[in-house]
C-alpha cells in the first residue's frame, strides 16, 4: 500500500480515535496508529475503533459489553450520570446491527440460488436444480462475495445482530423466475434500509457511519438492476432516484417504483419479516 493510499485512511481513523477518551492523549493514539498502519490493518476498524466509531468506549465493562451489542441511547439520571439501557439502542446502531441481519439475510439468498450451502440458510433451501447460466453464476457469486464482506465490515464496527440462520418462503428457488422476483424485492428493502440508515447517521452527524452505509446502498443498487437484467426486465435500470426523491412516471429509465426509506431499523426488519423470511435461530 502507497504511502498516498495510507495517508487519507490514517488522518480519518485518527479523527475517529479523538472520540475515544481512552485514545485522547496524542502519545497513545500515535501508537495505537503506528501498529495498525505497520500491520496492514488501516482499513479494518474493529475492536476499539469501532467502539469509538460507534460513540462507546471499549476500555470500560459497559463499553466493551456496547461493542457486542451495540451502543444504546443516553439518558441523565437524577445525579446527572450518563446511564445506557441494553433495551433501547440508539437509531444509528440500531440500523447497523439489522444491517448485519440484512447481509446474512443477502448471503443466504445469492448462495442458495447458486445451489451452495451457507452458515446463514437452511439446507431445505437450496436450489435443486440450475437456476443460473455460468455468466449469470459469476453475477451471483460476485454479489455473495460482497454480501458477505459487507457483513464482515459492519461487524468489525461492533456491530451484530442475534438472529444469524434463516429460511425463505417455500418455492423461493424452485424456479429462475420465482427467485429473480423475490431477490428483485429484497434488494429493494435493503436499498430502502441503506438509505434509512445514512439519514438517521448524517442527522447524528456521524458521517463515518453514514459514508460506509452509502458504499454499501451503492452496491446494493447494482445487485437489484443485475437481478432485473437477468430477468429480462427492460430496462433493468428503472428509477431516476432510489428513495422518495420525485416519483415514477412513463419516461423511459423511471417507470420503477421507489424503494421505502425506512424511518427505523425496526421498520426494515419488519419489511423484511413481511417477504416471508423466518428467521430459524
Amino acid at each position: 500500500m502507497s504511502a498516498e493510499t495510507r495517508e487519507p485512511n490514517a488522518e480519518r481513523i485518527e479523527s475517529i480515535l479523538r472520540t475515544s477518551a481512552f485514545f485522547r492523549a496524542t502519545s497513545t493514539r500515535r501508537r495505537f496508529m503506528q501498529h495498525i498502519l505497520a500491520t496492514g490493518g488501516g482499513v479494518a476498524l474493529s475492536g476499539v475503533v469501532g467502539a469509538a466509531v460507534l460513540g462507546c468506549d471499549s476500555t470500560s465493562p459497559r463499553g466493551a459489553a456496547a461493542a457486542v451489542t451495540g451502543p444504546t441511547r443516553a439518558t441523565a439520571s437524577p445525579a446527572g450520570d450518563v446511564v445506557r439501557t441494553a433495551s433501547d439502542p440508539d437509531p444509528v446502531t440500531a440500523f447497523g446491527n439489522a444491517a448485519v441481519g440484512a447481509e446474512r439475510i443477502g448471503i443466504a439468498f445469492y448462495n442458495n440460488a447458486l445451489g451452495n450451502g451457507s452458515p446463514f440458510g437452511v439446507p431445505s433451501d437450496l436450489a435443486k436444480g440450475t437456476l443460473l447460466n455460468s455468466a449469470h453464476r459469476e453475477y451471483f457469486e460476485a454479489a455473495a462475495n460482497q454480501e458477505d464482506t459487507h457483513r464482515a465490515v459492519l461487524q468489525s464496527l461492533g456491530l451484530d445482530f442475534s438472529l444469524s440462520v434463516f429460511r425463505f418462503p417455500a418455492g423461493t428457488f424452485d424456479s429462475a423466475a420465482a427467485m429473480l422476483a423475490f431477490g428483485e424485492q429484497l434488494e429493494s428493502v435493503f436499498i430502502g434500509a441503506y438509505l434509512g440508515a445514512i439519514k438517521v447517521a448524517a442527522s447524528a452527524t456521524n458521517s463515518f457511519i453514514a459514508e460506509t452505509a452509502a458504499q454499501i446502498v451503492g452496491i446494493e443498487c447494482e445487485h437489484r438492476v443485475l437481478i432485473r437484467d437477468i430477468a429480462g426486465e427492460n430496462p433493468p435500470n428503472d428509477r431516476f432516484f432510489e428513495g422518495d426523491t420525485g416519483a415514477p412516471s412513463n419516461m423511459l429509465g423511471n417507470t420503477g417504483a421507489r424503494s421505502t426509506v425506512y424511518a427505523s431499523a425496526g421498520d426494515a426488519v419488519n419489511a423484511l419479516l413481511a417477504l416471508g423470511i423466518t428467521p430459524v435461530s
